[in-house]
């Protein structure tokens, strides 16, 4: 019997080992013979941005018959790790959410010739890699020009998250969308370097607001809400950059320019499946319907609903062009 019991324990024990805090995996059994699709994410799918539309996109992808499985919270510091886990395990395919894994998953990969990887907001392109490049210039570029056409004290505010290429082209855009709509409006701008940061956002914010801005607009995942709290307690506007962030300001909250990336996953997947994976940096954004203007929480009039249309239209044509020099 105690050497029964022994036994059990061990089992026991050793089935923990893999079970990652954090990480998440269908039975393997249960979906025997399946495509087998990971993602790696740099965030939480709690937060409301970028990695809750990422996990949107594994889930459209398990609807597509796939076994799936994701980690939250990983540093690019310990996504080599994360790849080595589930490239050992068989998977069929992995997503590295972020460009800053490009470099440690553009290494990984030469290692797993037999997995196909996809990279988001990457340049790396190889015979088992892929790359999208999302469009984040375009979502900060209409969050601008909606500030611009929002705004009454003549400045307007935007708050990043870590200073990488994503978050500084959003800021850009951000820029030249309240530009285009308000030549002379007065933009203030920062990142504060956290993505789960939600005070540090919110101090910042309440800064801006006490240099006159009536407007915020946040790109910064998780740490985004604070940046929508500090608008709900000024009594200001405030733009969401994802979906349900309007519950924490109810009534700051005018829309949320969506970057849903859940359809650059189901896009990528479907190349992966079909054999028809380009060998160049496909970008997803306003023509591809990833980047786009969500339902309004609040009461905005007609005419400014009218030209931040036009202007979303004019991003998807072309025929708006965002200089990510300036």
């Amino acid at each position: 019997m105690k050497k029964l019991l022994i036994l059990m324990l061990s089992l026991i024990m050793s089935l923990s080992v893999f079970t990652g805090c954090g990480s998440k995996a269908v039975s393997s059994d249960k979906n025997a013979g399946k495509k087998r699709v990971a993602i790696i994410l740099e965030g939480a799918i709690s937060d409301m941005s970028w990695n809750a539309t990422a996990y949107a996109g594994l889930k459209k992808i398990e609807a597509m018959g796939a076994e799936v499985a994701y980690v939250e919270n990983v540093p690019a510091s310990s996504v080599a790790d994360s790849i080595r886990t589930y490239a050992d395990e068989k998977y069929d395919v992995i997503f590295l959410s972020t460009n800053s894994y490009a470099d440690p998953g553009a290494t990984a990969a030469k290692d797993y010739p037999n997995t196909q990887f996809f990279m988001i907001n990457s340049k790396v392109v190889a015979k088992n890699v892929a790359s999208f490049a999302i469009q984040d210039a375009e979502q900060g570029f209409l969050m601008g020009a909606l500030a611009g056409l929002l705004t009454k004290s003549g400045t307007v505010g935007f708050v990043g998250g870590l200073e990488i290429n994503p978050i500084i082209n959003g800021g850009k855009g951000f820029s030249q969308g309240a530009k285009y709509v308000k030549p002379d409006v007065k933009v203030i701008a920062t990142n504060t370097g956290s993505f789960d940061n939600v005070s540090a956002a919110k101090e910042t914010a309440k800064a801006m607001v006490g240099q006159g801005v009536d407007v915020l607009a946040p790109m910064a995942n998780q740490a985004s809400l604070g940046v929508m709290e500090a608008a709900e307690e000024a009594g200001i506007k405030a733009i969401g950059s994802g979906l349900n962030q309007e519950k924490v300001a109810p009534k700051a909250a005018v829309v949320a320019i969506v970057k849903d990336t859940s359809i650059a996953y189901e896009a990528a997947y479907k190349a992966y499946l079909d054999g028809s994976i380009s060998d160049k940096v496909l970008p997803m954004g306003a023509k591809q319907g990833v980047v786009f203007i969500g339902k309004y929480y609040n009461e905005v009039p007609t005419d400014v609903k009218d030209k931040l249309k036009t202007i979303a239209e004019d991003l998807a044509s072309g025929k708006i062009k965002i200089e990510l020099g300036k």
